[in-house]
């Protein structure tokens, strides 16, 4: 069974696509691909189990070798959801675009998104830097820069109060280029009469996006020779462009109907999955890992097209309840996991930092509440901001409460035996 996507949870990373033969009105369909998002969370939670187990005066890894180069390349979870969200998010412009369709506005798309983010983002970045800034003022700039999501651009504050919070950053800054992209294609689309026109217009930001990317990575590394402690630089939204890119692309072939063979499916799985493995086997360890990160997208790009690029039916196992669920609680595990390892850590309930596995404990540890905190703030916080969308219609215009009112009086008007019902005005009592 399919989870469908909807505003609350867009980056469920399971979007309806389009049946390229039943025209604009075409049947949904589901990817289903929620249990990405549970395995990424829980490999996340995992990897900062490992970090935070380093031990001894030289801050030793727990393991070494392949293990060790294994878990350093849990970082391409990050990648995926990055090419996630630009699959998820630009899916239904690029539809509605091609299809001829008048889409949403742009504001639509960012309002949806600051409600499913910024109540969960705004409470764990004021109860953590609360906490941790007990003596007024504390550091305010640190506060100021995660609120307006600009401590991607500082050094010193970017893996402050919350560190897994600078890829919310990143994602907000993706946001709003999309929100502004959107008006911009609407219009080009409808001065477009040709189906392939209107394609080339949708591909558009995509294709910047990616090329804007490599260029960065280019002048960081070539160029410039950056350092690789200029955390600014090697964590910025451009330095993943090309991710965005690549998962808007893939909604652009998605949309446009491209369907893959099961035989062309089943070796797009296989090439993405071995060429991630191949990948993180051959990182180097001592560098951030610049280049790696478009490779990644990449590879993770070319996987998702054996799903994305294809109707159904797709297998049970992907449809796996328990890694869905998971899966739907993704930001609250992203943004939470970090505040309670710090917390569990205080109250001395992790185990001692050691060599071994011993991090795994740590991670289960941290796991545990991590999904029950996640899925109380999915209840609570989450949904409070999600209330919010109903004060808006389609359009991102304010919702008219009163409108069936008026429908009424129009029905009367043309039923001359019908009785007409008094018009309410807001704040009149009937």
């Amino acid at each position: 069974m399919t989870t469908t996507l909807t505003p609350a949870n867009p980056t469920l990373a399971e979007a309806p696509a389009t049946d390229p033969g039943d025209g604009p009105r075409a049947r949904r369909v589901v990817f289903p691909l929620g249990w990405l998002r549970g395995i990424a969370a829980l490999a996340v939670v995992t990897f900062h189990a490992y970090q935070h187990n380093r031990s001894g005066a030289d801050s030793a890894w727990p393991w070494s070798g392949a293990a060790h180069q294994a878990m350093l390349g849990t970082d391409l979870f990050v990648d995926m959801f990055f090419v996630l969200s630009g699959l998820v998010l630009w899916l239904p412009v690029v539809r509605s675009a091609i299809d001829g369709e008048r889409g949403r506005p742009g504001r639509v798309l960012l309002y949806r998104r600051m409600a499913r983010l910024v109540p969960l983002y705004a409470t764990v970045v004021l109860v953590v830097w609360a906490v941790t800034n007990p003596v007024w003022p504390g550091h305010w700039q640190d506060l100021v820069l995660h609120l307006t999501f600009t401590h991607v651009y500082s050094d010193t504050y970017i893996f402050w109060t919350d560190g897994p919070a600078w890829s919310l950053a990143v994602e907000f800054h993706f946001y709003l280029l999309m929100a502004l992209a959107v008006p911009v294609v609407n219009a080009a689309a409808r001065r477009t009469s040709s189906r392939a026109g209107r394609i080339a217009v949708v591909s558009a930001l995509p294709v910047l996006s990616a090329v804007v990317g490599v260029a960065y990575l280019l002048w960081a590394t070539v160029l410039t020779s950056q350092s690789p402690e200029n955390w600014s630089i090697w964590f910025s939204p451009l330095s993943r462009g090309a991710d965005f890119g690549l998962g808007m692309g893939l909604a652009v072939l998605s949309a446009a109907g491209l369907r893959l063979s099961g035989r062309v499916r089943a070796t797009a799985a296989l090439v993405g999955t071995a060429a991630l493995a191949a990948l993180v086997m051959t990182r180097p360890i001592s560098t951030t890992g610049e280049w790696w990160h478009p490779l990644y997208a990449a590879a993770i790009t070319v996987a998702l097209a054996s799903v994305v690029l294809h109707d159904g039916p797709w297998p049970a196992w992907l449809d796996w309840k328990p890694l869905v669920w998971i899966g739907t609680l993704g930001y609250g595990v992203y943004l939470i996991h970090e505040p309670v390892m710090r917390f569990l850590d205080w109250l001395g309930l992790l185990p001692d930092a050691r060599p071994g596995a011993w991090f795994l404990v740590s991670a289960v540890v941290v796991a545990l509440p991590t999904l029950a905190v996640a899925w109380v703030s999915s209840r609570t916080v989450e949904a409070a901001g999600l209330r919010l969308l109903s004060m808006i219609d389609r359009d991102g215009r304010p919702r008219d409460y009163y409108a069936h009112l008026s429908e009424d009086e129009g029905a009367a008007a043309v039923s001359p035996g019908r009785p007409v019902k008094p018009a309410l005005v807001r704040g009149q009592t009937p």
